[in-house]
């Protein structure tokens, strides 16, 4: 659990916390924001802005600070100190984690389900060499599927990369001298990487295919566990085929994917059912919460193992007394 927040972000915050789960609240430009950017910063080496997306530039990110100060921030974690910088890994950032695959390409949000499958595993047949000794050796067929894939893919930008230096070579002598001034080599470098790719994106066809469908034969366990987080009063959770080769995870039927409190619901769902666990980290982004929806965010956040749960909010919650529940109360002013 984090026990204590110290950092200058924004000015200077030393805040001591008495439980995992903490609802933030205060006015809009009260400091809320800076005691999340203080725990994504010890936590992830990195700020979210507004849009949500992630800054890790040091140069960036020092402006957190007031003019003329240097910028830091440490969590006490059970007596351990977790700085910026320090790039200790400890902690998950699963919310953000989930809201990536959600609404990445339908490729990011197989991959994502290849890498937190953990309990479901079943025979894959590759026809690929060294195939089954990578299986023995990851013990996992899945496990083995998502390292070929990831190995692969990069073997294509790597490749492609250098084609294009080559292209330009070629281009270069094209241009100002007899093309058969052009070394033999680049040619035959050329030639050889065009047809590296070539093999190489006919066998990420292979195994993009078997990860489909390990992954769609996995729908409906993931649906199951991931509704167990997911307010009822806000719909289901459903797999949605957008064509025979692409799904999204959506409300209730719909391919279209969620937009504001209901895509943060659905992400916290998604990481309760996946990500949960001794590294895991909730941090919910800024939303106009109304009260009632915050009540149910809340008791589903409730009812993940975390190692801390944070809210930023401008109002309390109706329907759930969760001060009872284990909930602290953070007031900024």
């Amino acid at each position: 659990m984090i026990n204590e927040i110290h950092s200058s972000v924004k000015g200077k915050i030393d805040l001591s916390l008495h439980s995992p789960y903490n609802l933030i609240i205060g006015r809009n430009g009260s400091g809320k924001s800076a005691i999340m950017h203080s725990i994504e910063l010890a936590a992830f080496d990195t700020a979210f802005d507004a849009a949500g997306k992630d800054v890790k530039q040091k140069s960036a990110l020092e402006r957190l600070a007031p003019r003329g100060r240097e910028l830091y921030s440490t969590l006490d974690v059970d007596g351990e100190e977790v700085s910026w910088g320090d790039r200790s890994d400890r902690f998950d950032n699963v919310v953000a984690m989930a809201m990536r695959a959600m609404t990445g390409s339908g490729a990011a949000l197989i991959e994502f389900l290849l890498e937190h499958l953990d309990d479901d595993d079943h025979p894959i047949d590759l026809d690929i060499p060294g195939w089954q000794a990578r299986v023995k050796h990851h013990g996992s067929y899945r496990k083995a599927l998502l390292e070929m894939s990831r190995a692969v893919s990069s073997a294509i930008r790597s490749h492609q990369s250098r084609l294009r230096e080559l292209k330009v070579v070629q281009s270069f002598f094209d241009e100002h001298y007899d093309t058969s001034q052009l070394p033999l080599g680049v040619m035959n470098d050329k030639s050889g990487l065009e047809d590296d790719i070539r093999h190489a994106k006919e066998l990420k066809q292979q195994i993009d295919a078997e990860a489909l469908k390990f992954v769609r034969g996995s729908f409906a366990s993931v649906e199951a566990h991931i509704n167990r987080y997911l307010p009822e009063e806000m719909g289901r959770a459903e797999f949605c085929d957008i064509s025979d080769k692409e799904f999204r995870l959506s409300l209730n039927g719909t391919a279209v994917i969620p937009s504001g409190v209901e895509t943060v619901a659905l992400a916290v769902a998604l990481a309760g059912a996946l990500l949960s666990g001794p590294r895991a980290l909730f941090l919910l982004p800024d939303r106009a919460y109304d009260p009632v929806t915050l009540g149910w965010l809340m008791r589903a956040l409730r009812n993940v193992e975390c190692a801390g749960a944070f809210v930023q909010t401008t109002v309390l919650p109706e329907g759930y007394d969760f001060m009872s529940l284990g909930w602290d109360l953070v007031r900024v002013s």
